[in-house]
């Protein structure tokens, strides 16, 4: 199936997935089997007003609260249903499709060097086969760069990377496969931001020329209560544009979440990568104010300043250049047809594609995209 199907399946934008209401039901008939035991929306805890839902799972191995947000509830629900999904599938590995086998003797290919040092190579560590879109052949890779399991003490030695970069669920393969492939060029793009000289001031948009589409909605639904709004665009060697944003409340009353929440997304359109960004920012606001999620840290219920906050709120409201109407961008040089294309413009060796879970009557896919040697852990700050 790999080979005749994924082939072709990024050579252009997905048609629209399934009415996520019936997902929903469908999913909620088996929560007993993916371990949830609670779906419920935390939408009124903001003055925003966009639907946002969490998904409770207790034997979670690594985030036991996971978030979903949409324009819709039935489309927050399948969000946040979906990011539980995910990490179910990836804690669940089964046996017998690990290998244990010597660093060096799995990476002949070189695809993993940047990974280890020369201590490390020949450490036996755990793996996990994939399919490489780009050769389309079967490749090996390290598990830990695949698995969530987040046990103590951790099952991979500590110099391997852990993080859910390329890990995605959806409605079928190819939504899915897409899905990680952007969030891997999302992600690789905000490491980049991360080391830019001045990037907030070199390339921030006005956030009030963003006047078409589904995220002007937001931005004036945002404005509408007291918001300000940040937005940059992420320079990439690609033109699928790559979108960060910043949401936070005006200084007329006490806020309910002083510090700027911030979202990100990468699409195939401006309006679609920005949509992302602006609904993701607004479900950051709400994992705060409802305290509910183990993964926030604590930093964010401390002390604000309030010359500070003041600051940034001036920052978010200055007009940069502005937002582009078509759905893509002349800014960057160089055209990509496909994500896959735009991973080769990245810089990346391999995509490889390991499948975690499929079913087909609910239906519910899940897979890990794991793009060597692209940096896309955005938390390490320029770290390995």
């Amino acid at each position: 199936m790999l080979n005749g199907e994924l082939e072709s399946i990024l050579a252009s934008p997905l048609p629209p997935p399934p009415d996520p209401l019936e997902a929903v039901r469908r999913i909620l008939a088996r929560k007993q089997d993916f371990g949830i035991t609670r779906l419920g929306s935390v939408t009124e805890l903001d003055r925003v007003g966009i639907p946002v839902v969490q998904v409770v799972r207790p034997m979670s191995r690594s985030v036991t609260v996971n978030q979903g947000k949409g324009l819709t509830f039935p489309q927050a629900a399948i969000s946040g249903l979906m990011e539980s999904l995910e990490g179910w599938a990836s804690e669940r590995v089964p046996d017998e499709r690990v290998e244990f086998a010597g660093f060096r003797s799995k990476n002949k290919e070189g695809y993993w060097s940047h990974l280890a040092a020369d201590s490390e190579s020949n450490d036996t560590i755990a793996w996990i086969k994939g399919w490489d879109l780009f050769s389309s052949r079967q490749v090996d890779v390290p598990l830990a760069l695949v698995d969530t399991a987040y046990t103590v003490p951790s099952p991979h030695p500590h110099w391997l990377p852990r993080n859910t970069t390329g890990l995605a669920a959806g409605t079928s393969l190819q939504q899915t496969i897409a899905h990680g492939c952007f969030e891997a060029l999302e992600r690789h793009a905000r490491c980049a931001a991360m080391r830019m000289p001045h990037f907030f001031d070199r390339f921030q948009l006005d956030s009030g020329s963003v006047r078409v589409g589904t995220a002007a909605e937001i931005v004036r639904r945002l404005f509408s209560v007291g918001f300000t709004v940040g937005i940059w665009s992420i320079p990439s060697e690609h033109n699928f544009p790559v979108y960060w944003c910043h949401v936070m409340e005006s200084a007329q009353r006490p806020p309910l979440a002083p510090w700027p929440a911030e979202g990100f997304g990468c699409d195939w359109t401006h309006d679609r990568a920005l949509t992302k960004a602006l609904l993701e920012a607004c479900q950051s606001r709400l994992g705060v104010i409802s305290a509910a999620r183990e993964d926030i840290s604590g930093h964010l219920y401390g002390h604000q300043s309030a010359k500070e906050m003041a600051a940034w709120r001036r920052q978010l409201a200055i007009r940069g250049r502005p937002y582009p109407s078509a759905d893509r961008s002349a800014w960057n040089t160089v055209s990509a047809q496909t994500p896959l294309d735009a991973l080769r413009l990245a810089g990346a060796k391999a995509a490889v594609v390991v499948v975690l879970f499929s079913d087909e009557s609910i239906p519910l896919f899940v897979a890990r995209i794991v793009t060597p040697p692209l940096e896309t852990n955005p938390e390490l700050k320029g770290d390995r």
